[in-house]
């Protein structure tokens, strides 16, 4: 019972001793978010302020990244604003809304190995089982490769890494290809022409 008792305790001291270390780590992240949007001389013009859904969208991803425990991903949801309304473009409001509710369901971890596999894949030095061109395209199956040595470089087992792609494939950031003794699983797709029989690659989507 002790730990019970001590509960209203805590919660007297969460109350009154963490108000201003909550706010300090709140104005970091806003300011970091701020920092990764305005880089490389980027600016908010006046006609940005005036459109309605920059102004939604920005609110939108600084109330993500006050919902964040830690400043992990503060700098994707920046790069998110950055790419898609100060470089020249302007991205569709349903590409954002895509591209926010992924960030906003992705763990960090997810992030990192996506962005090594990406990394992996286009180095050319670094083994691959087979190359396909597809609509001008070049996809490289080197996930049996980076697995085994990514697993080891972070000290966790293949199956894990295993366990968080099958994650990432929920985002469609990557395509699974899988090889049976019948032929390719994916019918048409046909991404690898020569995996190993009863294994499976990944490809960087588009």
């Amino acid at each position: 019972m002790e730990p019970i008792k001590a509960i209203p305790v805590l919660g007297d001291l969460i109350d009154s001793s963490t108000n201003k270390l909550l706010n300090d780590f709140q104005q970091k992240k806003e300011q970091e978010l701020l920092d990764v949007i305005l880089q490389d001389d980027h600016s908010i013009t006046s006609e940005m302020v005036n459109d309605v859904e920059f102004i939604v969208n920005f609110a939108r991803a600084k109330e993500a990244v006050q919902r964040l425990a830690t400043t992990d991903k503060v700098e994707y949801f920046g790069n998110l604003i950055r790419n898609g309304y100060l470089q020249g473009k302007h991205i569709d409001g349903s590409i954002f809304d895509e591209y926010i509710h992924i960030l906003n369901t992705m763990s960090y971890r997810e992030i990192q190995y996506l962005v090594e596999y990406k990394k992996y894949c286009e180095d050319s030095s670094k083994r691959g089982k087979s190359t396909k061109h597809i609509n001008g395209r070049t996809y490289s199956n080197k996930y049996e490769s980076f697995c085994n040595e990514y697993s080891k470089q972070i000290k966790v087992s293949p199956g894990e890494v295993d366990y968080v792609f099958l994650h990432i494939k929920q985002t469609g950031f990557i395509e699974e290809e899988f090889e049976t003794e019948s032929g390719d699983v994916d019918e048409n797709d046909n991404t690898f022409d020569s995996l190993d029989v009863e294994s499976k690659g990944y490809y960087i989507t588009k």
